[in-house]
Formats: structure tokens, C-alpha cells, sequence
């Protein structure tokens, strides 16, 4: 499994573990550790590096506040957080005319992505529609962290969400490999086979 995908999994999978059998402090820790890791490997790409390390911080600054306070829930607090933070990053992308999952999607498939203009039209509704997805998202986790224990919040988050992000990132790949297959035939080019490599989870995501 490529490292990308099983990021978004090992720091909430390691806090649960250790939240079974130790004290929340140590669970917050572990997991916060983990985090660093997942962040030490994704710091190579610029943009998807950029967020990552905007999602450690938020981590980092959860997990001071969760061993402050011995309080869980403090730490995964940092998941719908980030949830409404990405919305308003998407909307200013927009507005600025450099839509974020363009950017995203340059860095991990840019034989693909570069054919696109920065602001082209794909990258916009994508840019809206993952905006929308994390401002429900967002509703949700909050609810689901109020209304839950610690253990209940963890699964069912990930159980709700799943099914929502792979369906959006098949979306997400199909709208701009057909954008850029249309762009390209315009200009009686070929385009290259679609790359294959997934896309990452960010850090934010793993404190669910």
C-alpha cells in the first residue's frame, strides 16, 4: 500500500491503540509522534508539503491542549477544525484565481494537470465541490465529537467519511483527465496515460 494512503490512517490508528491502554496524555503523544512522522515523509512536494505542515501545526497545537486539558477529545478536535479551515482556503484559491486542487492536482499528476490553465474551469468546480464536502464534513465530525465517546467518534468518522472522499477523488480524477483530454485534443496533442499515483491524505485528516 503506498505510503500515501496508509498516512492517513497510522496517527489515528496508533492513538486509539495506545488510548486503550494508557492514559490520554500518552495517547495524544503517540499519535502526535506519528503525525510528525507522516509529515517528515509528504515535506517533499511543495504545496501538498506546505499542507501537511499546516495540518502538523494544527495537530501539534491540538496536542498540547489535549495533554494540558487530559482531554481526547481536545486532540481530535483538530480534524473538523481543519474541516473549516480548508473551506475558506478553497474559496480564497478560487478567488485568487489559483483553485487548490489545480495545484494539488499539478503536483501529483503533472503530465496530466499542467495541460490545464492554472484556472481552468475543472479545477474550479472541483476546488468548489471538495469545499462543500468539508464544510458537511465539518457539521458532522462536530456533532459526532459532542454526541460520542472517544472510541464511537474515531470509527464511525472514518466509516461515514470514507466512502465520501474515494467516490470525491474519483470525481475529482475523472473531471480533469477529461478536461485535459479535451484540452489536448484541441491542440492535436496526445495526452499521456493517466498516472496512477494516489492522492495523499493530508496529516489534518488523520486526527478524525
Amino acid at each position: 500500500m503506498n505510503f500515501r494512503i496508509l498516512s492517513s490512517v497510522l496517527p489515528i490508528a496508533t492513538f486509539y491503540g495506545v488510548s486503550r491502554v494508557g492514559p490520554p496524555w500518552l495517547a495524544i503523544l503517540a499519535g502526535f509522534i506519528v503525525s510528525a512522522i507522516v509529515y517528515y515523509h509528504a515535506r517533499k512536494d511543495r504545496l501538498i508539503g506546505f499542507l501537511t505542515l499546516f495540518g502538523f501545526v494544527l495537530v501539534g497545537l491540538s496536542a498540547v491542549i489535549g495533554i494540558i486539558w487530559n482531554s481526547e477529545k481536545a486532540y481530535l478536535a483538530a480534524g473538523p477544525a481543519a474541516d473549516f479551515i480548508f473551506v475558506a482556503v478553497y474559496l480564497v484559491s478560487i478567488a485568487i484565481r489559483q483553485p487548490l486542487i489545480g495545484g494539488i492536482a499539478r503536483e501529483l499528476v503533472p503530465s496530466i494537470a499542467s495541460r490545464l490553465p492554472r484556472d481552468a474551469p475543472a479545477f474550479v468546480q472541483m476546488s468548489f465541490l471538495w469545499a462543500g464536502y468539508d464544510f458537511f464534513h465539518g457539521i458532522a465530525r462536530v456533532y459526532m465529537l459532542r454526541e460520542m465517546s472517544t472510541g464511537e467518534y474515531i470509527i464511525w468518522s472514518r466509516l461515514l467519511s470514507w466512502p465520501f472522499s474515494v467516490a470525491l477523488i474519483g470525481i475529482t480524477v475523472w473531471t480533469i483527465h477529461r478536461a485535459a483530454k479535451s484540452h489536448a485534443a484541441e491542440r492535436g496533442e496526445e495526452l499521456p496515460s493517466l498516472n496512477k499515483r494516489p492522492a495523499p491524505a493530508p496529516v489534518i485528516a488523520a486526527v478524525e
